[in-house]
């Protein structure tokens, strides 16, 4: 019996630990009305087979255990999915090596950069480290990022942590992040 109590003790622990190596923050684009967001649907990226770039992990085992995790979480909180004129498109990227992304102050005037006119004092970068989902909220209606999410620590031995629970777990800690709702319990 002590060693069943132990063994359990053991692995709470384990789990307490895995815990904290998640870390998670979040941003939004000042200004916003979140209450006006009822609907979503997913990037064009995310229901892709290929996700193009050098720095983005391609696994779609990891991609739909992502993709559920963002969509029960949205769903909790009373958004629709609907691909007829939804208010936000979600997208995420996941980082299985660190890397430095370069990027503009502020969410600029557009998602995809389209058309804007930046100073070169706009620019920064920022660091994103190895085992990285970075989820963004975009409002279809100006294209503009309204919210960020990031989580990162996501590693074990073997590069970034497939496990379902440590993705929902992570995922349940960005959105811990995010206030709003589409119900408005």
């Amino acid at each position: 019996m002590k060693t069943m109590i132990l063994a359990a003790a053991l692995l709470l622990t384990a789990g307490l630990v895995q815990a904290q190596n998640v870390t998670v923050d979040a941003d939004r684009k000042l200004n916003v009305d979140f209450s006006k967001y009822k609907t979503y649907t997913w990037a064009s990226q995310v229901d892709n087979r290929l996700d193009p770039g050098f720095y983005f992990l391609n696994d779609l085992t990891l991609k739909k255990r992502i993709r559920d995790a963002v969509g029960f979480a949205l769903d909790g909180r009373g958004y629709k999915l609907t691909r007829q004129s939804p208010d936000l498109l979600v997208n995420f990227r996941v980082f299985e090596k660190p890397t430095t992304i370069k990027g503009f102050t502020g969410y600029g005037t557009t998602y995809f950069g389209v058309g804007e006119v930046r100073e070169p004092e706009d620019v920064t970068t920022f660091d994103v480290k190895a085992g990285s989902i970075i989820l963004n909220l975009v409002d279809t209606k100006t294209g503009q990022v309204v919210w960020r999410g990031l989580a990162s620590g996501l590693t074990n031995a073997n590069g970034f942590d497939r496990d379902e629970n440590r993705i929902r777990q992570a995922v349940n800690l960005i959105f811990e992040k995010y206030p709003y709702r589409a119900d408005n319990l």
